[in-house]
């Protein structure tokens, strides 16, 4: 949408920057500044954006990539449905995304961020119902919805703004983790799981260390 300029005037070159930042590894937290100042800025000015072109390019840019999965959560998460486990998704993106996302991978439920829009679709009203906070409170909303309990309980984060889930699980994993998440998990002796060219390799702590397993 910031390449199409049509998210605003104010928002467009700063999330192309941010972008070529993370993406040409300007500096360690170039990502972060990705992520976090970008949904900022957007969710500022979020009623002037356009639902359509909204809803356009989410299947332009989205449906395409649905197949572009990591292979360890992929397997992992075919494993545990094999079990009888229920696979759930909270994201911080917008619901859309995820439901879209959720649908097509057969997950049992999901969460994701509400941009509200007004009762004909045509307009955000800029009121926005987040869900990349205090992520371990919906999951306990999920829980309590299916009846589930925590024994034998995964998941899987990659950023800072899952460890509140993955402090309540007894299996965490720290998936490709930002260093927010990485110094959390070290800290805490979580499996660690990083996948490159469809090899996952798990770094398993041991003895105060971590050694791939």
């Amino acid at each position: 949408m910031a390449r199409a300029e049509k998210l605003h005037p104010e928002v467009n070159k700063m999330a192309i920057d941010l972008y070529s930042n993370w993406k040409s590894r300007k500096h360690d937290k170039a990502f972060e500044d990705f992520d976090e100042m970008t949904v900022t800025k957007i969710n500022e000015v979020l009623s002037e954006i356009n639902p359509k072109h909204y809803d356009e390019m989410l299947q332009q840019t989205l449906v395409p990539m649905l197949d572009h999965t990591y292979m360890f959560p992929k397997r992992l998460k075919e494993e545990l449905q094999d079990k009888g486990y229920m696979i759930l998704a909270i994201s911080g993106s917008r619901f859309e995304e995820v439901d879209l996302f959720a649908r097509y991978h057969n997950f049992d439920d999901w969460i994701g961020q509400t941009w509200h829009r007004s009762d004909d679709g045509k307009k955000f009203t800029g009121k926005i119902t987040a869900t990349y906070k205090d992520k371990h409170l919906l999951l306990e909303k999920l829980v309590k919805k299916h009846d589930l309990t925590y024994d034998d309980s995964y998941a899987i984060g990659d950023t800072g703004g899952d460890i509140s889930i993955l402090d309540i699980v007894q299996n965490p994993i720290a998936f490709n983790p930002n260093h927010i998440l990485l110094d959390y998990a070290r800290k805490h002796n979580w499996k660690i799981v990083v996948e490159r060219k469809s090899i996952a390799y798990s770094l398993e702590p041991k003895n105060g260390i971590y050694v791939l397993a």
